[in-house]
């Protein structure tokens, strides 16, 4: 039986090292490799075809659902998996509707990790569940919905408690067009200050 082929995506390299040091070591699986950026990543892909695709959310320059649309049209073969430490509804839909095939948080334990693996290399799609009643009730969902893609981004990473100048560097935008992003989040769903921003985007973004 020929072994699962796997490449990783991930600009965090000591956490992709750990990845690799896992799955090197695991029966029916072979790594094929790593990269720490997008493009260098979505290179290799095309070049070597591996089954299953890991990639993480935040990547330089894109996220990681934008990244596997793309490789999906030069590899359609490999099947895409998100390990991301972003666990909420609104991903996990995303990845749903790229044509992912599971999501995987980076705090799994190895078993579950090889699990998931081995199920989505057999075509299954593995995804958790998510509670999204308190969301659809919320009457502010709407006006969160007419906010750019852009946007939402910054607004995922302001729950993640990432700071502008952190968000400024992480999607390669400048001080100035975040901090306008995020009045821009403010004023565009009708509150008054940043602390009633995050806790409307906390209930969005909770499980």
């Amino acid at each position: 039986m020929s072994k699962i082929t796997l490449f990783h995506i991930d600009d965090h390299l000591l956490f992709s090292q750990g990845v690799s040091s896992l799955l090197k070591g695991a029966p029916h699986f072979e790594w094929l490799g790593e990269a720490n950026d997008p493009e260098s990543g979505k290179t290799q892909v095309i070049q070597i075809q591996p089954d299953i695709v890991l990639l993480d959310y935040f990547l330089p320059g894109k996220n990681g659902i934008e990244l596997g649309k793309e490789i999906s049209g030069f590899s359609p073969r490999s099947k895409l998996v998100l390990l991301t430490m972003e666990k909420n509804h609104t991903i996990i839909q995303q990845a749903k509707e790229a044509g992912f095939y599971g999501f995987i948080p980076k705090s799994a334990e190895r078993d579950v990790l090889l699990n998931t693996l081995l199920n989505v290399a057999a075509g299954e799609k593995i995804f958790p569940q998510t509670k999204v009643q308190d969301i659809e009730e919320n009457p502010g969902l709407s006006k969160f919905k007419q906010l750019s893609k852009r946007e939402k981004e910054i607004a995922l990473m302001v729950v993640q408690g990432f700071t502008s100048v952190e968000i400024a560097e992480k999607l390669f935008l400048s001080l100035l067009t975040v901090n306008t992003h995020r009045r821009n989040l403010i004023q565009k769903l009708g509150f008054k200050n940043v602390a009633q921003l995050s806790a409307f985007l906390n209930q969005i973004y909770k499980y």
